[in-house]
């Protein structure tokens, strides 16, 4: 687990915005001050402060802007620290279905307070990992106190949850629903309800979009050409994915290159 404080790391050592990539860890920005935006699959999250954005690992993610006021933690840890937890299937639902989680005045100083003593155990000469662990668990649960979301894991969630590991693995092969209810041991009928109700959507346009973002990270390499990153994704035409770009992301892949193009100049 690392601690960084978000003013030295979102003023000075990052350049805005950043590029759309896979979190290879799960992360907790929390602001005492200002505000950011966060793209966090394919949605556009604004935080400010007496907020804490949960992000978890895998999610396709980006820095979009910063305000020059903005202060507060960015905390990044692992799995295997959750696995410690014996909540941990509440704070994994936690980062599922709250990405954003609004806090009171008392809540806010109480997570500034924990993350100033995690800061000052990690820098004594020799910090205690049992000491940290209890700290950052702390301010877990306090964030699944203020979240209101309700302890217990649905079968609905847990499926939902399979499936998006499942596309994670297996985006590039183009699995259809079927493929993915059977994988599951369900009909897609019932993967379509699971899904819907965990993340508003259905399970087409989660496989899509999840797809669609993953291309756009192959965009940012200009030495690949576009056709080449549709066959590397498995689209036997690439007008298909184009056509299945432009209706996501409102622009054709040329384009949104071109844009990658002109932040990069600038």
């Amino acid at each position: 687990m690392q601690i960084y404080n978000v003013d030295d790391l979102f003023t000075k050592n990052i350049v805005t915005p950043t590029p759309l990539l896979k979190a290879n860890f799960n992360f907790i920005v929390f602001p005492t001050n200002g505000n950011f935006e966060q793209q966090v699959g394919n949605e556009i999250k604004k935080v400010s402060a007496n907020q804490a954005l949960l992000v978890m690992q895998g999610e396709v993610t980006s820095l979009l802007r910063q305000s020059k006021n903005v202060k507060g933690y960015y905390i990044t840890f692992d799995d295997k620290i959750l696995q410690q937890f014996k909540d941990q299937s509440y704070f994994i639902k936690l980062f599922t279905v709250t990405p954003i989680i609004q806090l009171n005045s008392n809540d806010s100083k109480f997570l500034e307070q924990v993350c100033k003593l995690i800061i000052q155990e990690l820098e004594t000469p020799k910090p205690d990992e049992q000491i940290v662990l209890y700290l950052f668990q702390s301010l877990l649960l306090k964030l699944l106190k203020s979240s209101e979301l309700k302890k217990g894991s649905s079968r609905q969630f847990d499926i939902a949850i399979s499936f998006r590991e499942l596309v994670y693995k297996h985006y590039s092969e183009h699995y259809s629903i079927n493929d993915y209810a059977e994988l599951l041991h369900i009909s897609s009928n019932y993967l379509n309800r699971c899904v819907q109700n965990v993340w508003n959507k259905s399970a087409k346009q989660f496989t899509q979009q999840f797809i669609i973002l993953q291309s756009q990270n192959y965009l940012q390499d200009f030495s690949e050409p576009i056709s080449g990153i549709a066959y590397h994704l498995n689209f036997s035409d690439p007008s298909y994915f184009g056509r299945l770009f432009k209706k996501l992301i409102g622009i054709s892949p040329q384009e949104y290159r071109m844009r990658l193009s002109d932040i990069k100049d600038n």
